[in-house]
């Protein structure tokens, strides 16, 4: 559609190579970094690839736009509306099986709401829609690949580990869908940041943190070394 409404501009006349799309792996990404004539790379992937993607755009001078991957966090106040806050929370954490960089992987609630919270967001992950992403009112399709099951289950099982309470998480098997890794979504009720909180997995994981004043929530949000979105649910903005 907005490819449509660009050729309008050009009054059907486009010029030949002004967009092109080219499909390719590592290897065709590797001779667009290393090419002294594309002056601009635009790269989203893992810190792993920002560090190699870099340094090699740099080395011949040209320039790089890196977004790698974040550990965004929403903070729910006293004052918040749950209702809207359950919402929320649950597309951004859920959505997309958890692979977009701007998932939300962490929610930090005050103490006064949390049981009540916990109890609303059980029972919204209970009655998540999974399934073919292509269907209409799918919110949770399956991951990427195995794995990344594996990476899921591993962060689950380092939550367990570090005294993590781990509410769903398990592999759902669909007729005709045998060889997909569908998953349950995960809330893992943490009393602290762990390594494993600090650690981006690219899943449907939601960690759980209670805080009590303001500066803790805000303490807890900028304990981890990633970051690209934040969100607040409040009614009282003084």
């Amino acid at each position: 559609m907005e490819y449509a409404k660009a050729i309008k501009k050009f009054d059907g006349k486009v010029p030949e190579g002004l967009i092109d799309v080219i499909i390719g792996g590592r290897e065709q990404g590797e001779q667009l970094v290393n090419d002294a004539r594309v002056p601009l790379i635009s790269a989203t992937g893992s810190t792993a690839m920002g560090r190699i993607v870099g340094p090699k755009v740099a080395q011949r001078f040209g320039r790089s736009i890196l977004e790698l991957g974040g550990n965004n966090a929403i903070i729910v106040t006293p004052s918040a509306d749950l209702e809207m806050a359950v919402r929320g929370i649950v597309f951004g954490a859920v959505g997309t099986c958890g692979q977009r960089c701007t998932t939300t992987r962490r929610l930090i609630v005050h103490e006064s709401v949390y049981d009540q919270l916990i109890s609303r967001l059980k029972e919204a992950y209970d009655r998540v829609a999974m399934g073919s992403p292509l269907e209409d009112d799918i919110l949770v399709g399956p991951l990427i690949d195995k794995d990344a099951f594996d990476a899921m289950q591993q962060a689950l099982r380092s939550a367990r580990s570090e005294g993590g309470q781990v509410f769903g998480g398990d592999r759902v098997v669909f007729e005709g869908w045998d060889t997909a890794y569908y998953v349950k979504p995960a809330l893992v009720e943490m009393s602290v940041q762990t390594d494993a909180v600090k650690h981006e997995t690219f899943a449907p994981i939601l960690y759980v943190f209670k805080y009590t004043d303001y500066a803790e929530a805000i303490a807890i949000h900028n304990d981890v070394p990633q970051g690209l979105s934040s969100a607040i649910f409040t009614t009282n903005l003084l």
